[in-house]
């Protein structure tokens, strides 16, 4: 579904110098594969999602969803961020209506819509509610619930739970895996974090550092659906983190 050809970008820098955040990425997504980018900070994972999602311009090679060349934002690649994102200014229903709105959905028809998504993500008693009286899980799930509700056949996501604490990220992890079991939207999915990679993924990419390049593509063959406290206990779960580890040790090295 997603074919990246020779990526690379270059950034001319505050100082008149050029820095290269990627370079030469190639990577075949398929349609409804769960597809992680982990790496070192600062190897250009949020850079090669930017590109992806049309919000940055390659300086060379492509990007192509179902054989268009992607330079410009669509409804059919739909963005979740660290950051939540949400206009304090509107209520839960609003911002997750908001996205269908902008597709010229009724008002009513879009509400209905949005709250049968806040009722997929456990916010429908939080509908009236705004962005500062929720917590930063309530956050991030109204902006899942946003971007799902419009229905993008791929979803890119940026640490969507990077400042969360440990406990919320854990139920937010499986709370997405249960969404994408169902509606089995394409992900590429930007962590840090090893053990995430490994419970979300199909397969997870390795960044080398700046610039970044492909160092090794992971196939993480586990079953599905999965259940965290049964793959605690398995094998191959456990030696995909720790080859990961070692991989991102080894760069951190470098």
């Amino acid at each position: 579904m997603i074919a990246i050809e020779q990526l690379g970008k270059t950034f001319q820098t505050a100082r008149g110098t050029e820095h290269t955040a990627i370079r030469d990425i190639s990577l075949q997504v398929p349609e409804g594969q769960f597809m992680s980018i982990l790496g070192p900070s600062g190897c250009g994972k949020s850079t090669l999602l930017y590109i992806v999602g049309g919000f940055e311009q390659a300086t060379t090679g492509s990007v192509k969803v179902d054989g268009r060349v992607i330079n410009a934002p669509g409804p059919d690649r739909g963005s979740v961020f660290q950051e939540y994102a949400l206009f304090p200014w509107k209520t839960v229903l609003s911002n997750v209506a908001y996205g269908l709105r902008e597709q010229g959905v009724p008002k009513a028809q879009a509400e209905e819509k949005a709250m049968l998504w806040l009722d997929k993500v456990k916010l429908k008693d939080y509908a009236h509610f705004y962005p500062r009286e929720l917590s930063g899980g309530m956050r991030q799930r109204a902006a899942i619930a946003r971007t799902l509700a419009y229905e993008p056949a791929i979803l890119l996501m940026d640490e969507p739970f990077g400042a969360l604490d440990a406990h919320t990220r854990l139920k937010l992890q499986t709370g997405l895996l249960g969404l994408w079991e169902q509606l089995k939207n394409t992900v590429l999915f930007v962590t840090h974090g090893v053990e995430e990679a490994v419970y979300l993924s199909d397969r997870v990419v390795v960044l080398s550092g700046t610039p970044g390049t492909v160092r090794e593509i992971v196939d993480i063959d586990l079953p599905r659906p999965r259940v965290r406290s049964e793959l605690l206990r398995n094998s191959r779960y456990q030696e995909y983190v720790i080859h990961l580890e070692s991989l991102l040790v080894a760069e951190a090295a470098a």
